[in-house]
């Protein structure tokens, strides 16, 4: 199985004449929805992307599209059922031809296109050109996409493979390119911002390009092999070159984009591709292969030769981050984008390793892990609650220190308060409250029973004046004075 994300995008002139056939959903011009960018993510067995070109007042070439597709899309199911080594008995069968073909599974992938599309590979941080290499030497295979270059290479997982116009390629530096690449993980968005950057420097570019990006490899069993279930069944195959035509294939070689965008054919490929066109006739039905077309000029129709991703009064390039090449092309990022980008993955990953710790400090005994990791989060929460108590309490105590102190109030003297006489009284209350005005809650004292004070004025309004033993003054309720004991002044 394989899980990748697979990519086409047609180019709007492309679109008028070229349909896709991606596994099983079709784009393009005799597709059910005449859409130009589609993206397909999945696990599969065999991945594979047909292209067709169709002449659109041709209404034999539609025909011939039409039957081609449905035809391709029986391949596919039989691929997936069966494996990449059927490929050949479906080319024979269905007499299956393209104008573009991907095919690939977890242990190579087989690339057939036109010469003037480039096949390149980003692998690590480093990008390469693919070279063509010689077509499969299998007799049933003569006939299918004879007229195209072939490349085969075996894919690694975090691959990310781009077939696409090399004049486009040619408008970007490679250290750019790759920076770009490498940094942004979906490729429609890096391509979607070099073409940007592209027509932000003048040049007008809408270019047919396809892509694979390779997340996660897992090899066949053997057992599940179209030919293991032939050998139990008992209808094995009697060509071996049938079975076997995927050990013969040659592998393509690469140049690093830093040695240049070369295209460097293997000895002898265009005279063997010519022995094979001559060797057998193309039906009469079959559609012409489609033309690419690729527009990069400035708006006076003059071509440039390269896009300079520096500022135009730079005269040196040097390799930049991705934090300075956003901010040259982007913008400035406000607070907001930053928030947006902040990524969490790696506190969550911390925090995830320390949790698994916690649970293994015992690894002799997953009983006893258990137990130590059950105490240790009940004394965490013991402490909280603990520490959630204490400061609750602190706040109780205080406001009910300050709910129930008695406001005192400065001790009144002669000179403040008008006197009519000196009376003494004798208190026979059991505890009584001397207030600094009537009606009041500021506390002057508070004297017992038996103790002796000295009422200065008469009873108004319920309330009498008196001063105590030290000096002090306030006032009384007058129903507490229960007896009086004069003595004059």
């Amino acid at each position: 199985m394989i899980r990748s994300t697979l990519t086409a995008h047609l180019a709007e002139t492309d679109r008028q004449e070229f349909t896709l056939q991606i596994n099983d959903r079709d784009i393009g011009l005799l597709a059910a929805q005449h859409q130009r960018h589609y993206v397909m993510s999945g696990n599969r067995r065999v991945q594979l992307i047909a292209g067709l070109h169709t002449r659109r007042e041709d209404t034999s070439s539609v025909s011939a599209t039409r039957a081609l597709l449905r035809l391709w899309l029986m391949t596919f199911r039989d691929l997936q059922i069966n494996g990449l080594a059927r490929f050949p008995q479906c080319a024979d069968t269905h007499e299956l031809d393209a104008d573009f073909l991907l095919l690939m599974d977890s242990g190579r992938v087989f690339v057939w296109c036109r010469r003037d599309q480039g096949v390149y590979l980003l692998r690590g941080k480093h990008l390469y050109r693919q070279q063509p290499t010689y077509p499969p030497a299998h007799n049933s295979l003569r006939l299918c996409c004879r007229h195209l270059d072939f490349y085969a290479f075996r894919p690694r997982e975090g691959d990310d493979m781009l077939v696409i116009d090399p004049a486009f390629i040619d408008l970007f530096d490679y250290v750019d390119l790759e920076t770009m690449l490498t940094d942004t993980h979906q490729m429609n968005i890096a391509m979607t911002e070099l073409a940007r950057l592209a027509a932000h420097y003048g040049h007008q570019t809408d270019t047919t390009w396809f892509s694979a990006q390779i997340q996660k490899l897992e090899p066949e069993p053997e057992l599940l092999s179209a030919d293991a279930r032939e050998i139990v069944s008992g209808r094995r195959s009697g060509d071996d070159r049938a079975r076997h035509w995927l050990s013969r294939i040659r592998w393509s070689k690469v140049v690093p984009l830093m040695d240049g965008n070369v295209l460097v054919l293997p000895p002898d490929l265009d005279a063997r591709l010519k022995h094979l066109n001559t060797k057998t006739t193309p039906p009469a039905h079959q559609p012409k292969p489609p033309h690419f077309t690729t527009r990069l000029d400035h708006g006076n129709g003059e071509p440039s030769s390269r896009v300079n991703l520096d500022e135009p009064d730079e005269k040196t390039r040097q390799r930049r981050s991705k934090k300075s090449l956003t901010g040259a092309y982007e913008g400035k990022k406000t607070w907001l984008d930053r928030v947006k980008e902040w990524n969490t993955d790696n506190l969550r990953d911390r925090l995830s390793g320390f949790n698994r710790r916690l649970m293994t400090l015992v690894p002799a005994s997953r009983g006893l892990s258990l137990l130590a990791y059950a105490a240790i989060w009940l004394v965490v929460l013991v402490l909280l609650v603990a520490v959630f108590l204490a400061i609750r309490g602190g706040r109780d105590s205080n406001g009910s220190q300050s709910d129930v102190k008695p406001k005192v109030s400065a001790p009144l003297n002669s000179d403040q308060v008008r006197t009519d006489f000196e009376i003494d009284v004798e208190v026979r209350a059991s505890s009584l409250r001397v207030v600094a005005a009537p009606d009041s809650e500021e506390l002057v004292a508070t004297v017992q029973r038996g103790e002796h004070v000295t009422q200065l004025a008469n009873p108004s309004n319920g309330w009498v004046l008196i001063r105590i033993a030290d000096g002090r003054m306030g006032y009384v309720p007058e129903s507490l004075l229960l007896s009086q004991d004069s003595s004059g002044s």
